[in-house]
C-alpha cells in the first residue's frame, strides 16, 4: 500500500470515530508529521451557502522545491474561493466538494486540471465534517503527480517539453510514460536524444543541465527576479 493510501485509510478510520464536535485538527494532527514531500493538506470551511464564500486554508504544503510550485503557491493564498483562480475553483474544487457535502462521507479521486496555466495532476482525499446537517468544513489530503508547464516555444516538440518538465520535477521514466500515455521505450528514446542534444553524460547530468537551462531562459525573459527559497 502506498504512503498516500495508508494515510488516507488512517484518516478515514479516525473520521469514522469522530462526531459533530470534532475539529479538523483532531483528525489531521495524528498524521500531519508523516506526510511526504509530495503531499499537502488543507481545510476548506464550507459553512456559507454560496460556495464562492467558502474559505481555503493551507495546513501543510508540498515539501519539494519547484519554480512552478512556488509560483502557484504565491498566487493561491489562504482566502475565500472567489478570490482564487476561478477556472481552477470551478473545475477542481466546487463540484467535487458539493458532492462530498451531499453524501457526507469521504471521497477519493484523481484530479487532472489546470492552475494558472499549468497542467497539474494529483490524487485527493476529501473528508467532510461528520454531522447530521450540512458539514461545516472539509479536509483535503493530496499527493502531487505532475506539474507540466505550457510549451515555451512554438517550435519546441510538446512531448519533449513535457518530458523535460517532468524530469525536472523528479518523475521516473515509467512515471513519465504513464503521465504522457506513451511507452517507456518511447520515453527512453527521447531522453537519449535529449542527452545527446545537451551533451549530458547520464540522466543526472541531463537533469542538472535542463534545470540550469530553464533558469537561464526564465532569467533572460525577466521571469526570475529573486532566487528560489
Amino acid at each position: 500500500m502506498s504512503a498516500f493510501n495508508a494515510i488516507s485509510q488512517e484518516l478515514i478510520d479516525i473520521w469514522l470515530q469522530s462526531d459533530a464536535t470534532t475539529a479538523p485538527e483532531d483528525l489531521y494532527s495524528i498524521v500531519i508529521g508523516r506526510l511526504n514531500i509530495k503531499m499537502a493538506l488543507s481545510v476548506v470551511t464550507t459553512v456559507a451557502d454560496d460556495p464562492y464564500d467558502w474559505r481555503f486554508r493551507r495546513v501543510k504544503d508540498f515539501g519539494f522545491r519547484s519554480y512552478l510550485l512556488n509560483q502557484m503557491k504565491q498566487q493561491f493564498p489562504d482566502a475565500a474561493l472567489r478570490d482564487l483562480d476561478r477556472r481552477f475553483i470551478d473545475d477542481a474544487i466546487i463540484s467535487a466538494y458539493l458532492r462530498t457535502l451531499e453524501v457526507k462521507r469521504p471521497a477519493l479521486d484523481l484530479v487532472r486540471t489546470k492552475l494558472l496555466g499549468v497542467r497539474i495532476g494529483y490524487e485527493r482525499l476529501i473528508i467532510p465534517q461528520k454531522c447530521g446537517g450540512k458539514p461545516g468544513w472539509c479536509i483535503s489530503l493530496v499527493e502531487g503527480r505532475f506539474f507540466i508547464s505550457p510549451m515555451r516555444e512554438a517550435k519546441t516538440d510538446i512531448t519533449d517539453d513535457n518530458i523535460i518538465q517532468l524530469l525536472i520535477e523528479g518523475q521516473t521514466t515509467k512515471e513519465i510514460a504513464e503521465i504522457l500515455h506513451l511507452s517507456p521505450r518511447t520515453i527512453e528514446h527521447r531522453i537519449d536524444k535529449l542527452k545527446s542534444r545537451f551533451e549530458a553524460k547520464n540522466l543526472v547530468h541531463l537533469v542538472a543541465k535542463l534545470v540550469a537551462t530553464q533558469v537561464e531562459r526564465q532569467a533572460h525573459e525577466g521571469k526570475v527576479r529573486t532566487p528560489l527559497d
